[in-house]
Parts: structure tokens; sequence; C-alpha cells
């Protein structure tokens, strides 16, 4: 029979980037594998199923309710979403599911030990989120982005994030997005939801830069994205501005530096590049991305809390990053975050034959 794996991810790009790019090197390893997505309803719709082709599969999840009241219908809910992951599993029958971290992958899991089937979970940041650590201690495996993360999980494998392959392209083409290869590119993540934070206090210092001298690649998803590019628009600045991009390993290519939130994926992919950073920590969340951005320092990186940063401030860090870039830039590199080799993808073949020679 053919072989089938479910890999179940969060909502935004931090978590399914990095599925996919699994989801893929498994396809490599084994074309046969039939490979199947899953997650909330509200990212089916994602043009990126389709362009990876890819079956997303959408799953109940339990939320937090936002009023005490509500609080005693949560085990009600829990017990509906099991019973509807039971389902899901029953008509999918995989051999193999993959958690990428989030609230949404824990029901699917639990359901998954229920029937007795091979669960292994991946844990991208540094610190564990609620998530992993309770599917931790169900004795279920745990792949790992950061060797660090031994200290606060069992049974773990340090694999690195799985990199999308794309990533792995080295092409310069500035003339493409209007840039130019003769000044300085600043590139500004926010996340695939964006930083109506970072945004702002980027808009805010630009115009305290020598813009002869810089130009800017800014993602600033959809929340700001006409304020952002009418700022850049009515100051003449050198700039490509975009909601969202499926060009981000082009654009990297052709960064010198970057202003960027702090998730494992942002991190990872930057790393690769040899892109050091002003890393912005989400101070939500569980606080994880604050762990993140501290261990980058060690790497050329530059940590900035949300709660004291400023234009000057700002300014002083990208100028600290420019002293030695070159340097910074090969440190930041040889922190191999990322799984291009594809570690993960053969750990859940392995998990695969393994249960095949058992029954």
């Amino acid at each position: 029979m053919q072989k089938k794996i479910l890999i179940v991810v969060g909502s935004t790009g931090g978590h399914y980037f990095p599925g996919i790019a699994l989801g893929e090197k498994i396809k490599q390893f084994q074309p046969d594998i039939e490979i199947f997505f899953s997650g909330e309803k509200k990212i089916s719709g994602l043009e990126i199923w389709r362009k990876k082709h890819f079956k997303f599969l959408p799953v109940a999840v339990v939320k937090r309710p936002r009023r005490k009241i509500f609080f005693p219908f949560i085990m009600i809910s829990t017990i509906y979403v099991l019973i509807k992951s039971i389902t899901l599993l029953k008509r999918l029958n995989p051999d193999l599911i993959v958690c990428m971290g989030s609230y949404v992958t824990v029901f699917p899991a639990l359901a998954g030990l229920l029937m007795g089937k091979k669960v292994i979970l991946h844990e991208q940041n540094l610190l564990p989120g609620l998530a992993n650590k309770i599917l931790n201690r169900f004795n279920i495996p745990g792949a790992i982005t950061f060797e660090e993360t031994k200290k606060y999980l069992k049974n773990t494998i340090h694999t690195g994030l799985p990199l999308r392959k794309e990533l792995q392209s080295t092409e310069k083409n500035f003339s493409k997005y209007d840039l130019s290869s003769e000044r300085k590119t600043i590139l500004i993540l926010g996340g695939s939801q964006g930083a109506k934070f970072i945004n702002h206090l980027v808009i805010d210092t630009v115009n305290h830069l020598d813009n002869k001298k810089y130009q800017f690649i800014h993602i600033t998803g959809r929340q700001t994205y006409e304020e952002v590019k009418q700022f850049y628009q009515k100051h003449n600045i050198c700039c490509f501005v975009k909601d969202f991009s499926y060009e981000m390993p082009e654009l990297m290519n052709l960064a010198d530096i970057a202003i960027a939130r702090a998730g494992a994926g942002t991190m990872a992919e930057l790393s690769f590049k040899g892109i050091p950073a002003v890393f912005i920590p989400y101070r939500f969340g569980g606080g994880h991305q604050k762990y993140n951005a501290e261990w980058a320092t060690k790497y050329g990186c530059v940590i900035m809390e949300e709660q004291n940063a400023g234009t000057q401030m700002l300014i002083n860090c990208i100028k600290l990053l420019e002293q030695d870039l070159s340097e910074r830039k090969k440190l930041f590199q040889s922190a191999s975050l990322a799984d291009t080799d594809g570690k993960l993808a053969k750990l859940c073949l392995q998990l695969i034959e393994r249960n095949g020679k058992n029954n």
C-alpha cells in the first residue's frame, strides 16, 4: 500500500513554510509517498497549497474562550475536536503524523496516539511552545532547530529547521526590483502577518538615514501596506515594497542586513543567507522570540526589545552591524540553523520504515 504522511501546521508562515519544505524533501527522497497537510480552515484557501500541489485537510481546533462564562464548555469542545480529529485520521489513515508546533497540532497528535499511529513533533524555537511541551509529556519524540532546546524537551533529535529549496538559489537581480547594486540594501520583515510596530518604526527612521547610500526591501503585511508604500513614494526613496511575496528567496539574495521579528523560520532563512539582523522580538506568544534573538547575538546579530525601541536606537543598531559586516555575515551563516540536507525528512522515513517492520 502507498504510504501516507500527515503534516499538521499552525496558521502562520513560520509554521507552514517549514512544513512545506519538509513535505517537498520527503517527496524528493521517496516520490511515491503521499503527503497531506492539515490545519485551521482559515488557511485552507492559501495559494501555496495549489502552488506546491499539496492537498490540505481542515481540522477542528479548541480555542480559549474570550469570556470566563464560557469556560465550562471547553470540555464539550475538547471532546468534539478530539472526535473530529479521530474521524479525520480514520479517513486518511496516515502512517506518520508530523506536528509542526501550534495549538492546532495537539488534538490530531493525541488522536494519533489513541489510534496507535506514529507521531513526531518539530520544535522551531529555542524555548518550546506549550503545545509541544504537552505533546512531549506523552513521550512523543521531538526534532529541534536549536541544540539548546534539549534542556526543555526529552527524547529529542537535533535536525535544524527544514528550508525551502528555493532559498538555496544565489542569483542576484537588482534591476528586476528597480533596485541598485551600488547601495546598501536593508530588508524589513514582520513575518507573514506583517508587523505594524516594525513598519511604523522603520518609516520613522528611514528619513534619518542617507537615502543615497541605502535602499529598502520592505515586506509590510496587509494591514499597513498602503500607508508604507505611500510613504516611500512621497519621499522618493529607492525601495521595493510588497505586502507579501513568494519571491523572498530572490529578495534575500539582494539584502545586506535585515530588520525583523525573531521567529525561528525567519532566523533560519536569514542565517542561511548570511544576513545579520536587528531582531525585534514579538513580546507576546509566550515570549519565545526573545530567547531566539538573545541566542542570535552570539552570531553577530543585534537585539532591540520593542519596549525600548526608537528611531535613534534603530539607527545605532544599523551602524553597529555595518562596522564589521563581512565578519558578521560569516558568523551568522556559521550558526547553521537550517536543515538543508533533509535530516528531518530522513527521520520521518525511518519512522515509517520501522513501523512497517513492526507490523
